[in-house]
């Protein structure tokens, strides 16, 4: 069996690193990082705003102002569709249908998600590239 060696466990590390990362924890991302990946991040980050800019104005310009309303409580104020229903005095099932439609002859039809994911589709927006 080999014999313990403390050199071999230890890192030495500026105590100035660990004061900022204990201030700061997200400095830690800092130092892991390397640049290349870095400017890939800020470019990811950026593409992601603009099109948030985009969701937002189809938000404002495209639905219905009780979508609107929905849509803000729901996805903004972090609210459940409960608690939206006892608020706009509607049953929960109308949230719902708000939110995500409802289904008919096999179909989903309306919904203010399904409208939105079209006009992001026409603007050449996909979510799934900020995952």
């Amino acid at each position: 069996m080999s014999k313990y060696d403390p050199t071999f466990w230890e890192v030495s590390v500026d105590p100035t690193i660990l004061e900022d990362v204990l201030v700061d924890p997200d400095s830690l991302d800092q130092l892991l990082i390397a640049p290349e990946d870095e400017r890939a991040i800020e470019e990811k980050e950026q593409h992601r705003q603009a099109a948030m800019t985009l969701i937002l104005q189809l938000i404002q310009t495209q639905l219905t102002p009780r979508q609107r309303q929905i849509i803000q409580m729901y996805f903004y104020e972090n609210r459940t569709q409960q608690e939206i229903a006892a608020q706009l005095g509607i049953n929960q099932q109308v949230v719902s249908k708000h939110l995500f439609g409802v289904v008919r002859d096999g179909r989903k039809v309306g919904g203010a998600l399904k409208k939105l994911r079209k006009l992001c589709e026409k603007q050449g927006i996909d979510p799934q590239k900020w995952v």
